[in-house]
């Protein structure tokens, strides 16, 4: 997030920022900084081996970009 705010000269909120990932790793490492977290399962880790981690949403993949970007608006993402 630092290396965002120099790169574009504006601040990034860690409530404002998404990790997206497909491992218990990033979900961690999205926690971790504050920011909100999303588990995608198309790696090795199942919906269900993710979801034990916490993720703030988890979807199985992403075939259907609109349901993401729909669930992304419901939760005020502009």
């Amino acid at each position: 997030m630092k290396r965002a705010a120099a790169h574009h000269r504006i601040p990034f909120e860690p409530d404002r920022v998404y990790v997206i990932g497909d491992t218990p790793h990033d979900i961690a490492c999205g926690k971790a900084i504050g920011a909100r977290t999303v588990a995608v399962a198309t790696g090795k880790f199942s919906v269900e081996a993710l979801a034990a981690f916490k993720p703030d949403l988890i979807f199985a993949d992403f075939r259907d970009p609109a349901a993401f970007m729909d669930t992304l608006t419901a939760e005020g993402v502009d």
